[in-house]
């Protein structure tokens, strides 16, 4: 993910990454593209045999992400 922000000149940044959670600031003009990154990468970050479910959210604060 901090790869693919990187080559894309992004402004979003990864903040916190903690267990399986990701935590990103991400400017408004943003949040679709980077949304559909962080979908993509979350997802593929293991082969497993069954789907690995992937949920997303934005706030302004911790706790209005949540």
């Amino acid at each position: 993910l901090h790869a693919a922000l990187q080559d894309r000149d992004a402004e979003s940044r990864i903040v916190l990454q903690v267990h399986d959670e990701v935590i990103l600031e991400v400017p408004p003009t943003e949040r679709e593209a980077v949304a559909e990154l962080t979908l993509e990468a979350m997802r593929g970050a293991a082969e497993l045999s069954v789907p690995l479910e992937v949920n997303l959210s934005f706030g302004a604060t911790w706790a209005e992400a949540k």
